[in-house]
């Protein structure tokens, strides 16, 4: 039966409030109700809420010792390797630069710890110009996991917006203690992939001497034709010596050689030291890249494993937001349906009037 010209507004309005009311469903795998968090003595963490975030990229511009060199730490000295050798690690990129062109806006690295989870470092989030330790809004990241070169995409890589950020309660940027942060995604990882894995958590620092791998692909520099990935392995050096060179606290550990030329740089920032295959550190700060006489600083993991339980369980691995939205409303929240439905009937309006 055809509608007649005065009735079409009407039927319009109708269909868009019917769009309004609707909410997105997000099928959830089969395993969603057992997603774990797994330790180096496989007791396992069943994960269920939390929040908080600098933007990427700047040096401390504090006045303390420490932070007058420091620096956000590519890999120097290493060899390429590729994803499915280290299935943990992510690309954490400035959201408004990557959607303009892949490949673009990495600043820091992160290590995939369970299917919604990525452990980074606190300074790659942070505000530091406030007095209060405030972090950026988490729409404004977006984090690339399962591949090899920073700029190509292919079959493998996957893509998640970054719902939530909680970073250290006590991060002090100043000094970079306690340089920790998680990122919830917004979308469950697939445990199918060869690219895109979990890494379990080292329950003791490693020991001295212990060699270590370093994984990152750096800040791309203009002249760069491509970025692969880097791995490179570095000794854990002793608790004093590290304490002599930087008057580190229990919470880092530092590792490289005293002689410089194998080190994490700038861009690698937040990824991973893994020992024996367990996360055992955080790319977190250092002197240079690759300095003779300054080893990279690393977050020890093992001091954080309680707190990132606790944050763990914090998450709600069922809540999925809306995070399409950078300006106006804040992404992570629903449209408000009275003002689209404002819109929508004033577009009827004038194409009636056109009729």
């Amino acid at each position: 039966m055809a509608l007649e010209r005065h009735q079409w507004p009407l039927v319009l309005l109708s269909l868009a409030l019917a769009a309004c009311g609707q909410q997105e469903s997000h099928q959830q795998p089969e395993t969603l109700s057992e997603p774990k968090i797994e330790t180096q003595s496989s007791e396992s963490v069943n994960d269920t809420q939390t929040t908080l975030v600098q933007f990427p990229g700047g040096d401390t511009d504090s006045d303390s010792a420490s932070a007058s060199f420091v620096r956000l730490p590519k890999v120097v000295g290493g060899y390429t390797v590729t994803i499915d050798q280290v299935p943990y690690l992510v690309s954490v990129r400035k959201r408004i630069v990557h959607e303009q062109i892949f490949g673009q806006g990495h600043f820091c690295g992160g290590a995939i710890i369970s299917q919604r989870v990525v452990c980074s470092a606190a300074h790659c989030y942070a505000i530091n110009t406030t007095e209060r330790q405030d972090y950026y809004r988490p729409e404004l990241f977006v984090v690339l996991a399962g591949m090899s070169v920073l700029d190509r995409m292919d079959q493998f890589v996957q893509e998640y917006y970054v719902q939530q950020i909680v970073g250290h309660e006590h991060y002090d940027s100043r000094t970079l203690t306690n340089d920790i942060a998680l990122l919830f995604l917004n979308g469950y990882i697939p445990w199918e992939s060869k690219t895109v894995k979990a890494v379990p958590l080292a329950n003791d620092p490693p020991m001295a001497g212990t060699s270590c791998l370093i994984h990152g692909w750096g800040m791309p520099r203009k002249w760069d034709k491509v970025i692969t990935l880097q791995q490179a392995p570095v000794p854990i050096l002793n608790k004093d010596l590290c304490r002599f060179i930087y008057k580190q606290p229990e919470s880092q550990m530092c590792a490289g050689f005293l002689q410089g030329g194998i080190d994490a740089c700038q861009g690698d920032s937040g990824g991973p030291l893994v020992c024996n295959g367990f996360l055992a550190g955080i790319i977190s700060w250092g002197v240079g890249c690759a300095d003779p006489g300054f080893p990279g600083v690393y977050t020890n993991v093992s001091r954080f494993l309680e707190w990132i339980r606790a944050v763990n369980l914090s998450f709600n691995y069922y809540d999925y937001r809306d995070m399409r939205l950078l300006n106006g409303q804040t992404a992570g929240s629903s449209i408000n349906s009275g003002l689209l439905a404002s819109a929508i009937l004033m577009i009827i309006i004038v194409a009636v009037g056109l009729l």
